[in-house]
C-alpha cells in the first residue's frame, strides 16, 4: 500500500512540475537582427525601438545580431531567439524549417511594403549593361540575401549566365554597405544592394550620387518582417505586435533613427511573399542547400 502512495506522490509532483512549466512566463525577450548592414551600426540604430518595447511590453529585451542570415535561423530553432528580423528569402526558407507567426512588416514612405534589388557599379567605369559585367569581379551580400544574392542569381541563370565562369571572380561583402564599399574602393568592379541602401547612404552623404551608377532594377521585391517563434509565450506576440503597429504614433523618433526611410509598421500577409517562394521553387532545393542551407550544422 505504501508503494502504491509513493507512486501515486511521485504522479502528482510530476503533473504539478509539468504544469509550473507550462505556465512560466518568459522573462526576457531576445530579437534577432538579419546582418544587413553593419552589425555595430545595427544594434545601435535599433537601440531606441528596443528601448520601446521593453516600456510597452514590460520586459526585458535583448538584441542580436548573427554573423549571416543562415545563423538567425539556427538561432530561432536553438530557441535563443524569439522575434527574428528577417529578408524575405531567409524567411520563405526559415518557414520550410521552423514553426514561425508572422508579426509585422516595414512599411516605406510612398512605396509601402516593398523594395527593389540593383546592381551597381562606378560611374566612372565603362560598365553599363549586363554583358559588360563579364569577366569582372562582382560582389553580392550573403547567400541569404534576397536584394543581394537571390533576385540577382535568378536574373543570371534566367539569361544563361554561369556566374562561376561568367565573372573572373564573385565575392560576398557580408551586408549592402560593405558592396558599396567595396565596389567605390575597386575591390569589385560591380555588385548587388538593395534600393533602401542606395538611398540611404546617398541620404547621408556616405555616398555620393555621382559616384554609382544603377544598371539593373529588379521588379518589387516584399519588405523586411518581424517573425516570432510560434511556441512563444502568446501574451508577449501580441504585445509585441500590437507596440510595432503603433509605434509611428506613439514614437516616430525610434522608427527614424532605426530607417529614415520607414513611414510605420503594418500587418503582415502570407500572400505577398508567393513571388519568393516562387523563386526559391523555381531555383530548386539544390540552389538553396548549396548556397544557403549547406553551413547548417
Amino acid at each position: 500500500m505504501r508503494k502504491k502512495q509513493i507512486i501515486l506522490y511521485l504522479i502528482m509532483i510530476c503533473l504539478i512540475l509539468f504544469m509550473i512549466s507550462c505556465t512560466t512566463k518568459t522573462t526576457d525577450l531576445t530579437i534577432g537582427l538579419i546582418p544587413s548592414n553593419d552589425p555595430a551600426k545595427l544594434l545601435e540604430k535599433f537601440k531606441p525601438i528596443e528601448a520601446y518595447l521593453e516600456k510597452e511590453i514590460n520586459i526585458e529585451v535583448n538584441v542580436v545580431v548573427p554573423t549571416d542570415y543562415l545563423g538567425l535561423i539556427n538561432n530561432m530553432k536553438k530557441k535563443t531567439v524569439d522575434i527574428g528580423w528577417y529578408g524575405p528569402f531567409s524567411y520563405v526558407i526559415a518557414e520550410r524549417e521552423l514553426d514561425l507567426e508572422p508579426m509585422v512588416v516595414e512599411s516605406y514612405k510612398g512605396v509601402g511594403t516593398s523594395y527593389y534589388s540593383l546592381i551597381i557599379a562606378r560611374k566612372d567605369s565603362k560598365i553599363r549593361t549586363i554583358e559588360d559585367l563579364k569577366g569582372k569581379t562582382y560582389a553580392f551580400v550573403d547567400p541569404g540575401s534576397t536584394s543581394g544574392f537571390v533576385i540577382p542569381s535568378a536574373l543570371f541563370i534566367s539569361r544563361n549566365i554561369d556566374t562561376e565562369k561568367y565573372f573572373k571572380e564573385t565575392i560576398f561583402s557580408g551586408n549592402h554597405d560593405a558592396v558599396v564599399m567595396d565596389v567605390l574602393n575597386g575591390k569589385a568592379d560591380a555588385g548587388s544592394i538593395s534600393d533602401v541602401t542606395f538611398q540611404k547612404l546617398t541620404d547621408e552623404g556616405t555616398v555620393l550620387i555621382d559616384d554609382l551608377i544603377i544598371i539593373w532594377k529588379s521588379d518589387e521585391i516584399p519588405n523586411s518582417p518581424f517573425i516570432a517563434r510560434a511556441d512563444l509565450d502568446k501574451d508577449i506576440k501580441d504585445k509585441f505586435k500590437t507596440a510595432m503597429l503603433s509605434i509611428h504614433e506613439n514614437n516616430m523618433v525610434a522608427v527614424k533613427v532605426f530607417d529614415l526611410g520607414i513611414d510605420k509598421y503594418v500587418e503582415f500577409e502570407y500572400n505577398d511573399y508567393n513571388s519568393i517562394r516562387n523563386i526559391a521553387k523555381i531555383l530548386g532545393d539544390d540552389f538553396v542547400m548549396k548556397n544557403f542551407l549547406k553551413k547548417e550544422e
